[in-house]
């Protein structure tokens, strides 16, 4: 009989220790409070565990006090507790190095895109029967930078402009504060006129 050569291809998180490490290890890389959603994202997208086992886990981890739920943005959220912390500390090396890899990479990048989800909004509103409104907002961390709605007419022409801004955001910005913005012929002119 044939060895199949592709076995050890992927490895596969199913071992429930392993699992559980992996779950301790992605709350600690994150260092804030993750929602179960989020959790989950983490280790679906960044390790082959079964989903399943994943959801057993993460309440078995739960059960044992190696993590905790706080409240916070009006969510139930995971924290890592003492416990976990100290389980972590001490087996922390016993996690494929391949497998930390994924769960960082795919922890900053969805971080990278959340944030830059808050950063930008841009969203189609009826504002009529068969007429849109193109709703924009742009900050800066906690900081309005630009908040406004733009009647667009048909939603075909509201999507045209939000593709638009999407593109770039900062530079339509940009551009909006050069039009507010009077020269000084502008301003002389205003105080004479």
């Amino acid at each position: 009989m044939k060895k199949n050569i592709w076995e050890n291809v992927y490895y596969r998180l199913n071992d429930p220790a392993e699992i559980q490490l992996a779950i301790l290890y992605a709350l600690r890389y994150a260092d804030m409070p993750v929602s179960d959603i989020e959790l989950k994202h983490f280790m679906l997208q960044a390790t082959s565990v079964d989903f399943i086992d994943l959801c057993s886990m993460i309440t078995k981890t739960l059960d044992d006090n190696h993590m905790k739920t706080v409240w916070r943005d009006e969510t139930e959220k995971y924290v890592l507790s003492q416990t976990g912390a100290e389980l972590l500390d001490m087996f922390e090396n016993k996690i494929m190095s391949s497998v930390r890899t994924s769960l960082r990479n795919t922890i900053d990048e969805y971080f990278v895109r959340e944030q830059e989800k808050a950063r930008v909004r841009c969203d189609i509103t009826p504002a009529g029967r068969d007429v849109y409104n193109l709703d924009i907002e742009l900050k800066e961390g906690k900081m309005d930078l630009l908040t406004m709605s733009l009647f667009a007419g048909s939603r075909e022409a509201a999507m045209d402009m939000r593709r638009h801004f999407k593109t770039d955001p900062l530079g339509l910005y940009a551009q909006i504060l050069q039009l507010m913005t009077p020269t000084a012929e502008q301003k002389e002119e205003e105080v004479n006129g």
